[in-house]
């Protein structure tokens, strides 16, 4: 049992990598190869460029609907507390890439030439497209991850177990999985109390079976 808790907490790691960190770099490189930037600010300006315009942007976002989650998430479908953890992170999102766009904007003069007048219905029709487009994906890649690969960041928080579920096992069968955890437990000196909590059954069932068992446990 803690083996496979240990291989699910791993499992669920390796998608926290590749979705924080796999994902917004591979939409930064087909930003880079695929748009104006290379020709403005040569390779590794543009990789450096795109790459702090999306995964600081995406960290954020993470955050945030994270947040939305924790508050909201059993209430809510997964797609809509994507949606709303995009959306509430828009302002914090705008603000930063404003002032990364300003700061390259004064090494690379000619990338002002990319981008419309500051508050022009240009600036503001590109903008809104720019943030459209960006929670839709948002919200296409979270529900994708929890659906393909079981990924369970910002999937709803578990109720909180009642008394009856947690001892349900109390009168189920021991199997010689269950024998072997109960020897280890026992061996690391846990009582029987936090023995019959871990391993949902009642204190009566663990002393139980630790005497057919012949085991000793001198914990109270």
């Amino acid at each position: 049992m803690e083996l496979v808790a240990q291989l699910r907490l791993s499992k669920q790691a390796s998608i926290d990598l590749v979705f924080f960190g796999g994902v917004p770099i591979v939409l930064a490189m087909l930003s880079a190869v695929l748009g104006p930037y290379a020709a403005i600010m040569g390779g590794a300006g543009a990789a450096i460029y795109v790459l702090a315009l999306a995964v600081v942007p995406w960290w954020l976002s993470g955050l945030v609907t994270q947040l939305v989650s924790r508050r909201a998430g059993r209430k809510l479908p997964l797609w809509l507390v994507a949606g709303i953890g995009a959306v509430a992170a828009g302002p914090f999102v705008s603000l930063y890439v404003y002032f990364v766009s300003s700061a390259a904007g004064d090494i690379w003069p000619a990338l002002d030439t990319l981008r419309p007048a500051a508050l022009s219905a240009g600036h503001l029709k590109s903008a809104a497209l720019s943030e459209g487009r960006a929670i839709v994906l948002w919200i296409a890649l979270v529900v994708i991850f929890q659906e393909t690969l079981g990924w369970a960041r910002f999937a709803p928080p578990a109720a909180e177990t009642s008394r009856e579920e947690r001892f349900q096992l109390s009168g189920a069968e021991w199997t010689a999985e269950d024998d072997a955890l109960l020897r280890a437990l026992i061996g690391s000196g846990k009582p029987p109390r936090a023995i019959a909590l871990e391993m949902k059954r009642t204190v009566g069932a663990i002393r139980a079976r630790t005497a057919k068992l012949g085991l000793r446990n001198n914990r109270v």
